[in-house]
């Protein structure tokens, strides 16, 4: 029953992206807007009640801000911090689980070296201590990872899977962007999630390497039950307070996932 629900969500939100520029009567900012709103709503919907689902800078306690991001994800643990209109005035980044950055068209060189200048500038904004529980039997590589907001591109239209890993793989090589400050997922609505697949103890697909036990860029083909693998995805990154348990929609996800995976190339 959630697949259809979710399937019927993604049909959805590609009708609301195609009908922005009507709505937005050709003004850039107003179509954009009516694009991240249906994104927004989406999670606001879908993810439990205690989040909250927001947009703006993050800041680290060290005082670094990022670029204005569309969708933030908030872990209950954030504190309140609005303003008479409900918008909140400052966003940490220790209690950002997620930044999700709305792209419709990625059949664009520029529109995805954008998206990765944004997210360098998610990752500046590191959580001022690791969210792990029992860091002490952790590894460095993981602790270390935990510090970092997860950063999610979300997109309608887009290039195929193995031009975006050969675009991205070439900018990060070419820049020596480090592997922490790279894009985490990209989400092509209708299709497919690309995973950045960053330590090979985050991999969690059960198969032999080189798609399992390794890291790497992966495709996953999801068509339209795509929502459900971002949901999914989400799942599995490191939220910016630790919870004691496992989450309900991550048991039913789990459970009601289908999709297959191919490995797009190594990670630069």
């Amino acid at each position: 029953m959630l697949t259809e629900i979710l399937k019927a969500e993604g049909r959805a939100i590609a009708e609301e992206f195609s009908l922005a520029s009507k709505q937005g009567n050709g003004t850039p900012q107003e179509i954009a807007d009516f694009r991240e709103h249906a994104v927004q709503s989406f999670f606001q919907r879908f993810l439990p009640q205690s989040h909250i689902v927001s947009k703006g800078k993050i800041t680290d306690l060290s005082g670094n801000q990022s670029d204005s991001i569309d969708c933030l994800v908030l872990n209950p643990a954030h504190p309140n911090l609005i303003d008479s209109h409900g918008k909140f005035r400052l966003i940490f980044s220790d209690g950002c689980d997620t930044a999700i950055e709305v792209k419709p068209n990625l059949c664009r060189t520029d529109e995805l070296i954008r998206a990765a200048v944004q997210c360098q500038s998610v990752k500046k904004t590191k959580r001022s201590e690791s969210p792990l529980l029992l860091r002490s039997r952790k590894p460095k590589n993981l602790i270390d990872h935990s510090c970092y907001v997860p950063f999610v591109v979300f997109s309608v239209r887009a290039f195929e899977p193995e031009k975006i890993y050969d675009i991205l793989s070439t900018y990060y090589s070419t820049n020596e962007i480090p592997v922490e400050e790279q894009i985490d997922l990209i989400v092509i609505s209708q299709s497919g999630i690309i995973r950045n697949v960053k330590h090979a103890e985050l991999n969690y697909y059960g198969a032999p390497s080189p798609i399992g036990k390794s890291t790497g860029w992966y495709f996953e083909t999801w068509e339209d039950a795509t929502l459900l693998g971002m949901l999914l995805c989400m799942e599995h990154f490191i939220p910016g307070v630790a919870g004691m348990s496992e989450s309900i929609m991550r048991r039913v996800l789990t459970k009601n996932a289908r999709f297959s995976v191919k490995l797009l190339g190594e990670g630069k």
